[in-house]
């Protein structure tokens, strides 16, 4: 990989806090979650929440983060989300004092973008060797 590669994954992990995955079908919550089971994570094991519209697959919260896992249709949406309150006022504030530079400077969140494209790219692997992702 060469220094500009280098470059552009790190500004993606400064600004991009989402990933997706394309699949060939839909899929429910539990059927992902299966799929799911057999991969490794470093930022802990999945867990299957919540019901009806609110049900998702989320991981342990990091700090005032939680890695979140969606579907819709077809397309899966691994994002992270504020855990509780407590996160969303971090946030507001660290935003007021640096004048709105906080999610660059602050490497708690470039680290949990970093969570999310791992995520994705183990999501992708694991729907590859099951023949569930769309094929261009």
């Amino acid at each position: 990989m060469g220094l500009f590669d280098k470059f552009k994954k790190g500004s993606k992990d400064m600004i991009k806090g989402y990933d997706k995955v394309k699949l060939n079908k839909k899929l429910t919550y539990e059927e992902l979650y299966d799929v799911m089971k057999e991969g490794t994570y470093p930022c802990g094991e999945p867990q299957l929440t919540g019901k009806g519209i609110m049900h998702c697959i989320q991981f342990p919260a990091v700090d005032k983060y939680v890695i979140q896992i969606a579907l819709s249709g077809t397309t899966v949406t691994i994002a992270k989300i504020y855990s509780g309150v407590g996160g969303i006022l971090k946030e507001t504030v660290g935003d007021a004092v640096t004048g709105g530079w906080y999610d660059v400077l602050n490497g708690e969140n470039i680290d949990l973008n970093q969570m999310t494209r791992i995520v994705g790219e183990e999501l992708t692997k694991l729907c590859g060797a099951k023949g569930l992702l769309k094929t261009a």
